[in-house]
């Protein structure tokens, strides 16, 4: 019998490792990789969401309690694992940490920046050599933002569930088989979304059904052709509602070609911005709603926010007050640079806003 009581209190209970804890396998490279994604990624997402501009800004902010709460989120299933003696990542968990990592950094390389001026382009649009849309790019991130918070879940719960095992879960070889097959492949599927990105924004179409390679191998003169039968048509369907309010006296307050293209729009595109206005008539102010249900008559209809579309998808709306009225055209988009098809078609400075126009004329584009 020893005189040393403090040895009866020593619980004799073993700490159990999981099979193969020493091994160096696709597990063991997960279980050590875990930590350094845990921290590394939210480090990752302030530089590569909205690709700097104004969000690195803000995130910067906010980093000091984004980090760590991000950080520790990430890390909760680890220390339950840990704290159950497991000392590499359980075959059920492997995989599915390698499709919250790459899901999480496909999200965060598709917002696009913002800054006071031009937008930035995301970071998958700075990886494809082709363009990619903002759909495209929205579609992406909230994918892989559903899929990495299922998948954290999905971790939590495991190893909420292996803690009360009273054995080490054994490393099966199709656990270890399909960890390998998201290791390896996961990266290629990466690679192909940002081409599919960019063969899905190809196949686009414009106001007038084409896609963006169809109408790049036009010649820019036939592009700035074309340009010019559309820009004559929206001003002949503003002229059709100018006519029924005044003969003449309208001035412009916008003219010609509206440059659409943006770095979430990611292909040049082009559309026109038409408004004309008048000072107010003897007569008073105009019946908007007389003047709406007769084009209504004629085919026209109105939108969800309650304004004008004409037949050709043409956006028209009437103000009127005691201090004048306008009417403006916002036309549907078609594919081309608007900058390369005004050069084409001569556009220079003029004395267009100085003169008045009778309601069936207007400047050129």
């Amino acid at each position: 019998m020893t005189d040393q009581t403090w040895l009866l209190k020593i619980r004799n209970e073993p700490v159990w490792r999981s099979p193969g804890s020493g091994r160096s396998d696709i597990h063991s490279f997960a279980w050590g990789v875990w930590p350094w994604m845990n921290w590394g990624l939210p480090l990752v997402a302030i530089i590569t969401v909205g690709n700097g501009g104004w969000a690195l800004l803000m995130l910067l902010v906010i980093s000091p309690v984004l980090v760590p709460v991000l950080g520790l989120l990430g890390s909760l299933p680890r220390f339950l694992l840990r704290k159950s003696g497991i000392t590499t990542t359980p075959a059920s968990i492997t995989a599915l940490l390698f499709v919250q990592w790459w899901a999480w950094v496909a999200a965060m390389i598709t917002p696009p920046g913002a800054t006071d001026g031009s937008p930035i382009p995301a970071v998958m649009q700075g990886l494809s050599p082709a363009p990619i849309s903002g759909g495209f790019l929205q579609a992406v991130m909230l994918g892989g933002s559903g899929i990495a918070v299922m998948c954290w879940i999905a971790v939590l719960v495991l190893a909420i569930v292996l803690r009360t095992k009273t054995s080490p879960p054994a490393a099966s070889k199709r656990g270890t088989l399909i960890a390998w097959i998201a290791a390896v492949m996961l990266p290629v599927l990466f690679v192909a979304m940002i081409w599919l990105g960019g063969a899905v924004t190809a196949q686009q179409r414009d106001a007038a059904g084409e896609t963006v390679a169809e109408v790049q191998a036009l010649a820019l003169s036939v592009q700035a052709e074309r340009a010019l039968e559309r820009h004559e048509q929206a001003q002949g369907q503003l002229s059709l509602v100018r006519g029924m309010i005044a003969d003449d006296g309208w001035g412009i307050s916008q003219r010609g070609i509206d440059r659409r293209t943006s770095f979430t729009e990611a292909v040049d595109s082009y559309g026109f911005d038409l408004r004309f206005h008048h000072e107010p008539l003897a007569e008073g102010l105009v019946d908007v709603e007389a003047i709406e249900g007769e084009l209504i008559g004629q085919g026209w209809m109105k939108d969800e926010k309650g304004a004008l579309v004409d037949p050709h998808g043409n956006v028209v709306e009437i103000f009127s007050n005691e201090n004048g009225l306008r009417v403006s055209l916002l036309s549907p988009s078609w594919w081309g640079d608007s900058w390369d098809i005004s050069d084409e078609l001569g556009y220079g400075l003029d004395d267009a806003f100085a003169r008045t126009y009778a309601y069936d004329e207007w400047p050129t584009p």
